[in-house]
């Protein structure tokens, strides 16, 4: 287990020891391998809410109204779409530069974190992309989900998009 996953681990203990989804499944349905180290956090955390805020998403199989093929069917393609026709949008997609969006988190507030995935990267160096529910503000962080997750959660990441209240770091485990 990385220092990170520790760290998060200290600041806000996992309830129990969640179900292990399909994360097979996940991948090829996703086209893609995902990170290691997010794999260990849904593994450790399962499907739940941070500060009541903060939803990780999880493989199929653990709670379906997280599940992160579900979520991200047309998701991310919705997104680009729209940039597409607006004058601002992220310089990733300014150009075909070849990226995908693929969600790792949301927030009841219908803000959504995404990694920047491209088949020439490797998983983990992927960086994250947190967008605005209404797709008009973004905001980028050269660091694995973990270290974002932490960030957000600890206040060392000052987001103009997502603001859990910090009083009392939580997570809330959702029924398997």
């Amino acid at each position: 287990m990385n220092a990170t996953l520790e760290e998060l681990m200290r600041l806000v203990p996992p309830a129990t020891r969640p179900p292990i989804g399909d994360w097979d499944s996940a991948e090829q349905a996703l086209h893609h391998h995902l990170p290691t180290d997010y794999k260990d956090l849904v593994n450790l955390y399962g499907s739940g809410a941070f500060c009541g805020y903060l939803e990780l998403l999880v493989p199929p199989g653990v709670w379906e109204p997280y599940d992160i093929v579900e979520f991200n069917d047309g998701h991310g393609d919705y997104a680009v779409d729209v940039w597409r026709e607006e004058d601002e949008k992220p310089h990733e997609f300014s150009a075909d530069l070849g990226y995908e969006l693929i969600a790792w988190a949301s927030t009841i507030d219908g803000d959504t974190l995404y990694w920047l995935a491209h088949t020439d990267q490797k998983p983990e160096s992927w960086r994250t992309l947190l967008v605005s529910e209404d797709l008009a503000v973004w905001e980028h962080y050269d660091a694995p989900a973990p270290a974002v997750l932490l960030g957000l959660l600890t206040g060392e990441i000052d987001s103009d998009i997502v603001t859990p209240d910090l009083s009392a770091v939580t997570f809330k485990p959702y029924p398997a």
